[in-house]
């Protein structure tokens, strides 16, 4: 069943401004949709705020070449890889190094890389160079350094209150490539402390996960950048609990054909792309998308016009959001955007009402198939009558 969302929460939350809190969007669930169906279908992979983590796991089996072990490590042994890892928080850390105990450590995942100096390339061009080796043997490696996967801030907390000859129990992971250890990261990690939606995201591209790798190719490749922990003023999508759900909900190219019209639309403008801007397109791609006239083109164009900008949409769509009938965000900007659509339009090339329901959609659809072969001019070929078999004999 598809998580429930507290509309007001969403509301507040969703559109706060991006420099002072560029992750606001993403903790926000998509609004309130014009069906159950479309409800469920956009909104089922996005996480409730008791639940940031569930659902949101990694497909991911252990090569059987792994292995594991616990060994005992100095603090000042230890290292890590911020290619995969969250951002340090120091707060977080000063707190644990502050009430430091201990016996509140657990256990830190640790992968051990192995170094070996191998020989590459042939003839004069062979030389030598230190690569990791994944064959488990210690024997001869030129280096070996303990990665922490999951526990940086504790580790880093140790450091500042006890330095670095304090020695951490760690769960020791052998043949790991760089990749395998950003998937256990994220699987890890997650659970100790939910992450953002974009530290999801970062780990997840490392660790060369498909679903992340898709969703990066589709935004890059409309002109846009999903956030990675740095602000920017244009060109950047902080939205990125939206951007998987979207995917997850309606599929890469329904993804891929949103971004396309907001991209004509507004090109770089980052407010073009907030979670209810999203989602509002969403929603009316979503119900009114099967009509035979529709046209993601003219979107685009109508939401062009400059009396159209993102943040007159989002000014007006919240004010018709509040009051005792209130709706969401999203809804409203999907209700503005089908009044856009409309304007300069005539007959079938209208879409249907907002409020029609899908049956009277559908029902209006083939109406305008109808009309369109009535006016559509017949080759000789189709206006010639067919003769039958007996004639042709």
């Amino acid at each position: 069943m598809s998580p429930q969302f507290d509309k007001a929460t969403t509301d507040e939350n969703e559109d706060r401004d991006r420099e002072d809190n560029p992750d606001a969007q993403e903790e926000t669930a998509p609004g309130e949709l014009t069906s159950s169906s479309d409800r469920r279908r956009i909104q089922a992979s996005t996480p409730t705020r008791r639940a940031r983590w569930a659902g949101n796991t990694v497909n991911y089996t252990i090569p059987d070449a792994v292995r594991t072990t616990h060994l005992d490590i100095r603090a000042g042994d230890l290292v890590t890889d911020p290619r995969y890892n969250r951002d340090i928080d120091r707060k977080w850390v000063e707190e644990i190094a502050r009430d430091f105990n201990p016996d509140q450590l657990q256990t830190l995942n640790v992968s051990r890389r192995v170094y070996r100096k191998v020989q590459v390339g042939e003839g004069k061009g062979k030389k030598v160079e230190e690569a990791q080796v994944f064959d488990g043997n210690l024997e001869g490696a030129s280096r070996i350094e303990y990665v922490v996967i999951s526990g940086q801030h504790r580790l880093l907390a140790t450091l500042e209150a006890r330095g670095k000859d304090f020695v951490l129990s760690c769960n020791v992971y052998d043949r790991l490539t760089p990749e395998q250890e950003a998937i256990l990261f994220a699987i890890f990690d997650e659970k100790i402390r939910p992450h953002n939606w974009w530290q999801r995201h970062k780990s997840r591209l490392f660790g060369r996960d498909e679903e992340a790798l898709d969703i990066e190719r589709i935004v890059t490749e409309s002109g846009m950048e999903v956030f990675s922990g740095r602000n920017k003023a244009d060109g950047v999508i902080y939205a990125v609990s939206t951007l998987y759900s979207i995917y997850r909900g309606m599929g890469a190219g329904f993804l891929r054909r949103l971004l396309e019209i907001h991209y004509t639309a507004w090109t770089d403008n980052g407010d073009g792309y907030t979670a209810s801007m999203l989602q509002g397109t969403a929603i009316l791609m979503r119900r009114f998308g099967a009509y035979a006239r529709w046209s993601d083109d003219y979107l685009a164009v109508a939401l062009s016009d400059p009396a159209h900008n993102p943040l007159t949409i989002i000014q007006r769509a919240k004010g018709a959001a509040t009051g005792v009938g209130a709706t969401s965000v999203a809804q409203e900007v999907a209700r503005l955007e089908h009044r856009y659509y409309q304007m300069g339009k005539k007959g079938y090339d209208r879409l249907p009402e907002w409020n029609a329901t899908p049956r009277e959609i559908t029902l209006a659809s083939d109406a305008a198939n109808a009309r369109q072969r009535q006016t559509t001019p017949q080759t000789a070929s189709q206006a010639a009558p067919q003769k039958s078999e007996k004639d042709r004999e």
